[in-house]
């Protein structure tokens, strides 16, 4: 296996997008504000410090007074950047889809599942990188769903809401025996890789236009990764094949166009031709699988826990039967056209079954949490980073 050790001599930043070299970095003082005015302005130090060496400083000093400060900032948007960046990979996990699709369920189940049983199995863990990423997650994802039992409320606009721009943004750490095994137990505490990773959450209404999506999700063109949540019930063959007692939600933005969308604006960002496939990795995950539960044979291993976690390695024979069975799935509910798009645009793409939280909330209330299979696409997504070892399960 290549393992994913390198660092690249560049940086995007992962709030504005601009790309820099490894030694075009800022720096704000530490000091306090009445004691530097630095400090008090925010102006950006260092800038034109380069060492020759090609590498990115660490610290530096405030012209002004004198404190050393390792608190790194874009030259372009003057956001604080990760302490990470520059010293390891950053990705960027874009989770799209259509209003009311699911998508900030799935990243607050996700998050928690990565803390609280990912980390135990593939020997990594999670770390929010500030408190902006720890107070937002706490207070629009994590306390709604798994301390008030409710549903989160419907993601605003980025055009009316800037917060919403804002990713939360996590290392990654992985200890040596996660991708080594037991060959090397002296190192088994080492650190084997660190990565910087943004989740991004978007207003299903931001993807209605291509003109919007260029505007305010630009993060989308350059992500590491694509994580596309889309509901099975919005396909009108499914709404005709379950019985007639089933609450339906109301018709959104349809799965084909907001494909058609997401890959022309990647194309046209970065110059890739019509002939040319999009080298970005895609998982498509139909959530609220439990919702058309009649419609999938019993014995498919979409209707089982997912095998990864267990085994502590990205189960190669699991995942193709999922896989597998969830392409014949939404070709058979008249998903073909998304299907052969899909397959016409992008070099790498897999099909996902999935809820985050595995009821139908009534009135807005989760009566019982019970999330099945959110972590099997962001593991294919580790995997095809070459983050985490894959193995065919017996």
């Amino acid at each position: 296996m290549n393992f994913n050790f390198k660092k690249k001599d560049y940086y995007i930043c992962p709030y504005c997008f601009s790309k820099h070299d490894l030694t075009e970095i800022g720096f704000v003082c530490e000091n306090e504000a009445e004691k530097c005015e630095n400090a008090r302005t925010r102006n950006i130090i260092g800038l034109n410090d380069d060492d020759g060496k090609g590498q990115m400083p660490e610290s530096q000093i405030c012209d002004k007074c004198g404190v050393r400060t390792t608190t790194k900032v874009c030259p372009t948007c003057k956001e604080e950047l990760p302490y990470s960046i520059g010293n390891y990979d950053n990705l960027i996990f874009s989770v799209i889809g259509a209003k009311e699709a699911g998508k900030s369920h799935y990243i607050a189940v996700l998050i928690d599942k990565i803390m609280n049983e990912i980390g135990s199995s593939f020997n990594c863990s999670l770390q929010a990188i500030n408190d902006s990423t720890i107070s937002r997650y706490r207070t629009d994802f994590y306390n709604p769903i798994f301390r008030q039992n409710e549903v989160i409320r419907v993601t605003r606009s980025a055009k009316t809401d800037s917060s919403v721009k804002q990713p939360l943004i996590y290392t990654l750490t992985f200890k040596q025996n996660s991708m080594f095994g037991g060959l090397f137990k002296s190192n088994k505490n080492k650190i084997s890789n660190v990565v910087t990773i943004a989740f991004f959450d978007t207003a299903g209404e931001d993807l209605d236009s291509e003109d919007t999506m260029k505007a305010v999700n630009r993060y989308i063109y350059n992500s590491s990764g694509i994580i596309f949540v889309l509901d099975p019930l919005q396909l009108e063959k499914v709404r005709e094949m379950l019985p007639e007692e089933t609450v339906l939600p109301e018709r959104n933005t349809e799965i084909e166009d907001l494909l058609s969308r997401t890959a022309n604006l990647i194309r046209k960002a970065n110059g890739i031709k019509m002939n040319k496939l999009i080298d970005i990795p895609v998982a498509v995950a139909f959530s609220k699988i439990d919702a058309v539960e009649s419609l999938v044979d019993p014995s498919s291993s979409i209707n089982y826990a997912s095998k990864h976690i267990n085994n502590g390695y990205f189960d190669l024979s699991d995942f193709e039967d999922v896989n597998g069975t969830m392409e014949s799935l939404v070709r058979s509910w008249g998903g073909e056209n998304f299907a052969n798009q899909l397959s016409t645009n992008f070099k790498d793409y897999a099909y996902f079954g999935m809820t985050a939280l595995g009821c139908n909330p009534e009135s807005n209330k989760i009566t019982k949490l019970r999330p099945h299979r959110v972590e099997d696409p962001f593991l294919w997504l580790l995997y095809k980073h070459k983050l985490i070892k894959a193995e065919k399960g017996k």
